[in-house]
């Protein structure tokens, strides 16, 4: 019996043990095509050898750094590559796990930047529902 909550209350999933480019291996050897991997699943594929080379090379470097204290050379890397040359005023990169994060981020700048700014009844957001 799973101690995880899924999202099918009244069955457990089959457990995924391997995975090679878009396909899933479950514990009973049946595989199948991942239509539910995640961004980098569904562009780069399970197991992809320069990827994984890159994780394994980094781990043994620094597994992990927080970020309210320390920055990182792959993260620096990264934002020169995604701002570096970008037109329109885009000079830094806030990297963030999701999209819940990023709008959670987004917030907090437009408040502190109001705040900074010497306005702090500025409080309102506009939203879409």
């Amino acid at each position: 019996m799973s101690r995880v909550v899924h999202r099918n209350l009244r069955e457990a999933p089959p457990v995924a043990v391997s995975g090679s480019g878009i396909m899933l291996r479950d514990a009973s050897g049946h595989e199948v095509i991942d239509g539910s991997g995640g961004a980098a699943v569904a562009c780069l594929g399970h197991g992809h050898p320069r990827v994984t080379a890159a994780m394994k090379a980094q781990i043994d470097r620094l597994c992990y750094a927080h970020t309210a204290i320390f920055s990182a050379e792959s993260a620096e890397h990264l934002a020169d590559m995604l701002v570096g040359h970008a037109p329109g005023g885009l000079t830094h990169a806030y990297f963030v796990s999701s999209g819940s994060e990023a709008m959670e981020a987004a917030l907090k700048i437009a408040r502190q930047h109001f705040l900074e700014a010497g306005q702090p009844r500025r409080t309102r957001f506009i939203a879409r529902r």
